[in-house]
């Protein structure tokens, strides 16, 4: 479990990852997507 300042400090991170001016949203969807099955995280 992640303390609230790290919690905030990663909410912050994914905010501005998901929500970025470069890639429109259904690319960074799958970008999203793409990292995850990387990793093995499976959504």
């Amino acid at each position: 479990m992640l303390s609230k300042e790290q919690n905030k400090a990663f909410d912050e991170f994914y905010d501005t990852a998901r929500y970025n001016q470069v890639l429109d949203p259904k690319t960074t969807t799958l970008m999203h997507l793409a990292t995850a099955m990387a990793v093995g995280c499976y959504p």
